[in-house]
């Protein structure tokens, strides 16, 4: 007994949120990034399966239907798999950005979703996964269950490697894994559990709004280049800390630094190897901080990593870790460039200065650090001079 109301309703519903998404798009998507066009994919691949399941749902149990009914259902079998491993893929892309990474381990992972493909093929001409019988109704057979286990697998395996990696991996993420994995799980075992009811593909929709969301919120708050946060994040953090107010137990502290001569790497080397080293900074900082503090590309080649501190001398520790990264940069990568900087830092009280006297210390405190080591430079150079 089908709920034929339901399902449209459901799937009408799923595949409005879907094309709300898809109108959404700012960019054509000849246009866009690989990832972009996974997630598109994945879009297309929802509604498409939001039109098929209602056609299997209406012409089962229909007589003379028999074949169709077979191909929707194999269609929807098959699709569902695929899915689930575009899924996967898309996380690793989000992660690693690396398409040699993945044209290297998933035809591996493939494997699974291409034995359980086949079955859903040999179903076509005898039963593997479900039967149509003689008066085309649908049944689901004992290995019914292996598509479960393969779909769930592939999307249990993104959430896995992003939450093992995405503190590992030189970027910020906005991505909601348990508000997509919820509505997509909850709907499918609902569907598994409750046949004649169309739950699946509306939680997918849920779950890919969701997602869809989380990329608005990455592309705002995100430098591309360096993968650390934006002035815009950096300003919001502080906006907020500012009207939270000050906690007796730490302070707000920033730390404020800027490449040293980055114009000679873009005037000597070209903006590209300047691009480079500013995605360096980048990653250094990923490795350095940690959860230590939060990390902002502020503009141009200067960066502000904010932390909550009880004591100097942990300000003074991340400032020593960063220098002692970048000296390691410098002995073991053969670049053209070497990455040293002028650093400033200082703490915030929201009570006694606002958010601009705060910048403006961090600034002060940086460029003092830059006038002492030009100083520096010219006394060793007057002294080398003098020697000769």
């Amino acid at each position: 007994m089908y709920n034929y109301p339901t399902i449209l309703i459901t799937n009408g519903i799923a595949v409005l949120l879907l094309l709300v998404v898809l109108l959404s798009m700012k960019k054509p998507l000849r246009h866009s990034l690989p990832e972009e066009k996974m997630y598109y994919a994945m879009v297309f691949l929802n509604i498409l399966q939001c039109f098929v399941e209602v056609a299997a749902f209406w012409v089962n149990g229909k007589t003379g239907y028999r074949n169709l009914s077979l191909a929707l259902n194999v269609i929807l079998f098959s699709n569902s798999i695929i899915f689930a491993f575009l899924a996967t893929i898309y996380a690793d892309y989000k992660l690693f950005a690396d398409m040699k990474r993945i044209t290297r381990i998933y035809p591996f992972v493939a494997i699974p979703a291409m034995l359980t493909i086949s079955g859903c093929f040999i179903n076509l001409v005898t039963p593997v996964f479900f039967m149509i019988d003689q008066y085309n109704v649908y049944h689901r057979t004992d290995l019914f269950f292996l598509t479960y286990v393969v779909t769930y697998s592939y999307l249990a395996y993104g959430v896995i490697l992003i939450y093992l990696y995405r503190k590992k991996v030189n970027k910020y993420l906005f991505l909601p894994v348990v508000l997509f994995m919820i509505p997509v799980a909850a709907g499918s075992l609902l569907q598994a559990f409750f046949y004649g009811y169309s739950f699946m593909w509306l939680g997918v929709s849920i779950g890919m709004l969701w997602l869809f969301i989380s990329i608005q919120n990455e592309a705002s708050y995100v430098d591309t280049l360096s993968g650390l946060f934006n002035r815009q994040y950096l300003n919001d953090i502080l906006l907020m800390h500012s009207k939270k107010g000050d906690n007796n137990s730490s302070v707000l502290a920033g730390i404020m630094f800027d490449i040293d001569s980055f114009k000679n790497i873009n005037s000597s080397f070209g903006h590209l190897v300047g691009d480079d080293a500013i995605s360096t900074v980048g990653k250094i900082l990923h490795r350095a901080v940690g959860s230590k503090g939060i990390s902002f590309r502020y503009g141009g080649d200067e960066f502000i990593i904010l932390m909550k501190t009880s004591s100097p001398k942990e300000i003074m520790d991340l400032i020593d870790t960063i220098k002692a990264k970048a000296e390691l940069f410098n002995e073991s990568e053969k670049k053209p460039y070497k990455l040293c900087f002028s650093i400033g830092y200082s703490t915030y009280q929201s009570k006694y200065e606002s958010v601009d006297d705060f910048l403006k210390k961090m600034d002060a405190a940086m460029y003092d650090d830059k006038r002492k080591k030009l100083k520096k430079e010219s006394f060793q150079i007057e002294d080398a001079i003098t020697k000769r």
